[in-house]
Order: structure tokens, then C-alpha cells, then sequence
């Protein structure tokens, strides 16, 4: 397994608690993404002889629920480079773990590194590493890649990156890179940007709501208010809510989303709180990490696995 940073490339510097009750319940994958999944596994059976190393983003604040657990079978043998996205939200020291866990378990031959979204040394360190695995496997150049990933993982940024312009569209809503397209990334390394794939089957509700809660999965997977009281479960068992909402003995989820609608001034006629707009933001929030770094899974040999985990 190949690691960044000395063979382990540390750039930018399991599972979370169960979901709250209310709103309805994960359905299918299939019915979040209407044929999607599919067209995306049709896409990289037929376009895998054009490659020889297989390059997938997923979310460092959840690098197990946002990585394909079929994907190393996918890519008949090509080498598989894990890329940890957003690092920058995460909790840096879980995310070491994180790398040094896929270090350990990940076949020989594979690659980990870790991307926070910027520019200069992590991303000249990510093309090295890609460079290296493909001609590991085919000495000639170029080396070319596929680049897969969950939508909404920072994959378009990473290939904007690698690139050196804005050569694939970026955005804040799932699905953004529609089709397949070939990018040059220099230096002997071309990109295949293929669309977001998502994990085949019914997930459980846990792992279905941190992927709503990253803005993986579409809007309309559960309903907004029961994404903003699994935050909040989730900040306050980590004890990281804002000071504004610890005043008082009220502790559950739904008195703290009712406070944090009358600290915003998310109010309705009659002074009213309206939990719709105020849950809306509280998940705008903590999406663009104004909760402070915080990570959503622990590797799974952690000890005390399973419990959310955060940083200052």
C-alpha cells in the first residue's frame, strides 16, 4: 500500500451514532439516484481497458460510508489510489488514523492520500503518487486515470486541482459532473472524470443520514428537519454545540433546533419558530464546518468505534 508522506502522503496540515426519529426512512439508493448507479458501473467496465489506476474521492469526515465497498473488484486488478477529500472539515488527527488504517488494509500496490482543497505541495504530492502507481503496473506514459467518486465529495475540485484550471464544474449539490471527459492533468497524467456513483442497496438509516447530513445525498432523502436533529445528536454527544444553545436543562434534539431557530431569528407569525428554515441552516452550517473540524466516523479499529468523533 502506498502512502504519501515518505510512501505516506500527509497533505492539509465507523460509524457515527444512529439517526433521530421523524421524517421517513432511507429508501433505496436506486430511488435517490434514478439510474445513475448503473450508468455509472456500465461506464467504468467500458472505459477500464483505457486506464491502468483507478483514482476515488471520498469524504475524510466519513471516508467509510463515502467510499465503494465493490470498487477494488471493479477495477479488475488496476491499482486504486483512496483520496480523502475535505480533509480540511475533518478532524486531522482522525484522519491520519484514517490513512494509517487504509495503509494497513488496503492490497499492495494501492495508494491513500489526503486532499484539503488546495493548491501547490498536497496536490503536486497526489499527482506523484498517481504517477507512480500507474507506471508501477505500465512503465509508458501517460498514465492515465479514471477519477470516480460520491457525488458532492470534492472530486471535481481534486481534477480542477491535478489540472491546474477549471476544467471539470464544481458545486454544492449532488450530481454536478454529468457525463464522462478526458482532462490532462500534465507531466504525463491524464483524468477520466466519470459521474458520482453511489453504494448499491438499501443502506441503513445511519449511514444514509451522515451522507444527507455532507450533502451527498439529494434534498429530498429525508426530510430537512431530521437531518438537523441528527447534527445535533451528534454535536452534542461530542459536546460541541454553540454556546447559545447550552443556556438552560434542555438537552433534546428538538428543544435544541426550537433554540437555535429563536437565536437566528428563524421565526414565524406569532413568534412561532419555524424548524424548517432553521434546520435548513443549522445543516448549511455544519456542512461548511462552522462547528469547528469534526469527523463523522472513526476508523473501524479504534477503540470505542462507532462514536462520533470531533476537533476543535
Amino acid at each position: 500500500m502506498a502512502l504519501l508522506a515518505g510512501k505516506m502522503a500527509w497533505l492539509s496540515g465507523a460509524a457515527g451514532a444512529g439517526g433521530t426519529g421523524g421524517g421517513r426512512r432511507a429508501a433505496a439508493a436506486s430511488t435517490w439516484f434514478p439510474g445513475e448507479m448503473a450508468k455509472t458501473r456500465r461506464l467504468i467496465r467500458e472505459n477500464l481497458p483505457l486506464v491502468g489506476l483507478v483514482i476515488e474521492v471520498a469524504d475524510a469526515r466519513a471516508p467509510q460510508a463515502t467510499r465503494h465497498p465493490g470498487l477494488k473488484d471493479l477495477a479488475g486488478g488496476r491499482p486504486v489510489l483512496t483520496v480523502l477529500g475535505k480533509a480540511d472539515l475533518a478532524d486531522p488527527s482522525v484522519t491520519r488514523r484514517w490513512v494509517e488504517f487504509l495503509g494497513r488494509t488496503s492490497p499492495s500496490g494501492d495508494g491513500v492520500a489526503v486532499f484539503s482543497g488546495g493548491r501547490g505541495r498536497e496536490v503536486r504530492a497526489i499527482a506523484g503518487l498517481a504517477r507512480e502507481l500507474g507506471r508501477a503496473r505500465s512503465p509508458r506514459a501517460p498514465v492515465r486515470a479514471m477519477v470516480v467518486g460520491l457525488p458532492n465529495v470534492g472530486k471535481s475540485t481534486l481534477i480542477n486541482r491535478l489540472c491546474g484550471r477549471a476544467s471539470a464544474r464544481t458545486g454544492d449539490r449532488p450530481g454536478v459532473t454529468r457525463g464522462k471527459q478526458w482532462l490532462r492533468a500534465g507531466d504525463g497524467l491524464e483524468l477520466l472524470d466519470l459521474p458520482g456513483i453511489l453504494v448499491p442497496g438499501r443502506l441503513p438509516d445511519p449511514v444514509a443520514l451522515r451522507l444527507a447530513l455532507l450533502g451527498i445525498l439529494p434534498d429530498h432523502a429525508f426530510e430537512v428537519t431530521r437531518v438537523a436533529l441528527f447534527a445535533l445528536d451528534l454535536l452534542a454527544e461530542a459536546h460541541r454545540l454553540p454556546a447559545e444553545l447550552c443556556r438552560g436543562e434542555e438537552s433534546a434534539a428538538f428543544g435544541l433546533l426550537e433554540r437555535f431557530a429563536e437565536v437566528r431569528g428563524h421565526v414565524r407569525s406569532g413568534g412561532r419558530p419555524d424548524l424548517e428554515r432553521a434546520a435548513a441552516a443549522l445543516v448549511r452550517d455544519f456542512r461548511e464546518g462552522r462547528f469547528g473540524r469534526f469527523s463523522l466516523e472513526r476508523p473501524p479499529d479504534d477503540a470505542g468505534r462507532g462514536a462520533p468523533v470531533h476537533a476543535g
